[in-house]
């Protein structure tokens, strides 16, 4: 089966097409200080009205110039 035909069948498994990504709207709730990085409590929009609970932890010292 070639890799075109496998990828229509599984978005005809899935029920069509993926949807059209919209803005995730992150809303974050908490920063957490720990040993060397902190820890983000957030949320984010997988769609409209579908909001996700995530942790994100991050090293100290990054930056957006420094990642």
């Amino acid at each position: 089966m070639a890799a075109a035909d496998f990828r229509d069948r599984l978005l005809e498994c899935l029920g069509g097409d993926w949807p059209v990504p919209g803005p995730l709207n992150v809303r974050i709730t908490k920063v957490t200080p720990a040993d060397g990085y902190e820890i983000r409590t957030l949320s984010y929009d997988a769609e409209p009205g579908d909001r996700i609970p995530a942790l994100l932890l991050v090293p100290n010292g990054v930056t957006a110039s420094n990642p």
